[in-house]
């Protein structure tokens, strides 16, 4: 190493330096040798301890300015340059200061009852005369006789300030904090009595305290616990507290943690630069209690927000993962707003399906057999419905209730639903058909697509959430499900349906009467896959004839039984014709 370059001047600048820390240094240690005898003589079994720890500091401090300060000693003998030195210098003359002060405040707290006023004076001398040297220490402590350049950073490399700069947030926004619970925090420092003196004074305050005495090993705490809040020192061994702040804030598990820095340091550049870089705070050591308790509770407050915020969005992505498709669910937590817990009306689009003869099914089938069967295919019917933008509501045995256009509002949900339940008609058609070779008797799926006003939203509560959908809506459209069954039909859709999608071809089914309803609803047949219905334009011909003639009617759809004897509906007409039920309006009397 070589020698650092003195002039006589800055020689004689450093004796000026020392002795004027030197008579404040060792009035102290003075002061905390007759308080040490004090608590021998008055046998303050259980505050002699912390008594011992200021003698311990002020002896430090007494050494430091003795040694650091010396010309001749080695740390004017490294390649660090004057402007180094001296807040090296500021910052390791803080540290026995702030355990005098601290151990200072403690005792005077602890020992309020004992009313003794020379105990008191004497500590209350000694926290004065700390607060006084702490200002000499930045006052005087000054080898260079230019200016500190603060366009140079002088305790982290280059490397450390670019990546410092590439973390800099272009606005960071106050946050208005309330009463909070009690916090777990980090404290992160290399020097025991730093950690010790905050951590008494935060575990009084019901803090949940933890220690780590360096980078390494707080980084590695940080990724077991959920810190409330991290109190960082700057300068530490293996790790910096800036190497700390950096890691973090580019780890997306913590770069949430908020952060206090807490240093001896005095270089304003390289705070403001952790300020910058996403330190929530910096506080000076010795650090002023009543400051420290107020921007804890700020940082608390931040994290719990965060928390809550974290927490509501693992509930929507819980609640609605596995119903609605996974850009829902993003979009949910980027804007939950649009999800009003508690309901709200608007339009929708909704399917019912059913499989006909599942009681049978069931019960003549071995478990083991049918089971995955049916778990097969309603996973099939699932899938389609999120592939489409649908929200599965609820599975009841064999059947299947979703509907369109919430929670997030889709303009479109009549044609998503449609789409949506023509793939299902076509998956459940070959499905069955498989089974069906299998020598399993699977029955055909039913389906109902009705389009209308309902109320959608949480009908449980906090402990029980069911996000469904509740109106006339659905139980029509459950009853146009069911009705298939005496039509004949794979599929029934509402009029309304058939109004908004002029592109799809439908043919009218009848204006259907339900039981406990006296207002008809019109519903149509879309055109299916592996069905053979009869040409729409022939359909609708005999169609036309119900309400006007019912001879003709009957001759037509006679015709159209006869070429298209596959065709339910066809037949469905004719049948009810020749009973002597006529018109397009159809009374349901039974479910």
């Amino acid at each position: 190493m070589n020698n650092l370059d003195l002039t006589t001047d800055q020689k004689i600048k450093i004796a000026q330096i020392k002795q004027e820390l030197l008579t404040p240094a060792e009035m102290i240690y003075s002061y905390s040798e007759l308080l040490f005898k004090n608590f021998e003589e008055k046998k303050l079994i259980h505050e002699i301890e912390d008594c011992q720890k200021i003698l311990s500091a002020s002896n430090k401090l007494m050494n430091l300015v003795t040694d650091l300060l010396n010309p001749d000693n080695k740390n004017f003998n490294s390649k660090e340059n004057l402007k180094d030195l001296e807040i090296k210098i500021r910052h390791d003359l803080r540290t026995p200061i702030n355990a005098i002060k601290g151990y200072s405040e403690i005792l005077l707290e602890d020992l309020v009852d004992l009313k003794n006023k020379q105990i008191n004076d004497d500590l209350n001398f000694l926290i004065t005369e700390s607060n006084n040297f702490l200002e000499k220490i930045g006052n005087i402590i000054n080898f260079s006789t230019s200016k500190l350049d603060n366009s140079k950073d002088a305790i982290f490399n280059q490397k450390v300030l670019e990546d410092l700069e590439k973390l800099i947030s272009s606005d960071n926004q106050n946050e208005t904090y309330k009463e909070i619970d009690i916090g777990h925090i980090l404290i992160v420092d290399d020097i025991q009595i730093n950690r010790e003196l905050v951590s008494r004074h935060l575990k009084d305050d019901g803090h949940i305290i933890t220690e780590a005495i360096d980078g390494e090993e707080a980084i590695e705490l940080m990724r077991s616990h959920n810190f409330d809040l991290i109190l960082l020192d700057v300068i530490m061994p293996r790790k910096s507290g800036i190497e700390v702040l950096i890691e973090m804030k580019n780890d997306e598990d913590l770069k949430n943690m908020p952060v206090i820095m807490m240093s001896a340091l005095d270089d304003t550049t390289s705070i403001t630069k952790c300020i910058e870089a996403g330190a929530d705070d910096y506080l000076p050591k010795p650090v002023n209690l009543k400051l420290l308790r107020a921007r804890i509770k700020s940082g608390i407050y931040k994290k719990q927000s965060f928390d809550k915020e974290k927490k509501q969005n693992k509930f929507i992505k819980e609640a609605f993962s596995k119903f609605v498709p996974e850009v829902v669910v993003n979009e949910l937590i980027k804007n939950p707003n649009q999800l009003i817990l508690g309901g709200k009306r608007q339009e929708i689009t909704i399917i019912f399906t059913d499989l006909e003869k599942f009681t049978e099914l069931i019960e003549q089938t071995e478990p083991s057999i049918i089971l995955p069967i049916l778990n097969n295919y309603l996973d099939g019917l699932c899938k389609l419905v999120l592939r489409h933008g649908g929200t599965i509501d609820k599975i009841i045995g064999d059947a299947l209730l979703a509907f369109f256009g919430a929670p997030i509002d889709n303009p479109n949900h009549c044609l998503s639903a449609m789409n949506c339940a023509l793939e299902i008609d076509d998956f459940c058609r070959k499905f069955r058909e498989k089974q069906i070779h299998n020598k399993i008797q699977f029955g055909n799926t039913r389906i109902a697509v009705h389009t209308g006003k309902a109320i959608v939203g949480n009908f449980g509560g906090e402990s029980f959430f069911d996000y469904t959908v509740q109106g006339d809506l659905v139980n029509t459209t459950s009853r146009m499900e069911q009705i298939n069954k005496k039509l004949g039909t794979r599929m029934c859709v509402s009029e309304n349906i058939s109004k908004k999608l002029k592109n799809y071809k439908f043919r009218p089914i009848g204006q259907l009467i339900f039981k406990g309803k006296t207002k008809p609803i019109s519903t149509f047949e879309p055109i299916l896959k592996g069905l053979k219905q009869a040409p729409i334009i022939e359909y609708e011909n005999a169609y036309k004839w119900l309400n006007k003639d019912t001879k003709k009617s009957i001759n037509e759809f006679k015709i159209l039984k006869d070429l298209y004897p596959d065709d339910p509906l066809c037949k469905f007409h004719y049948d009810r014709l020749k009973k002597g039920s006529y018109g397009t309006v159809i009374t349901f009397e039974e479910k």
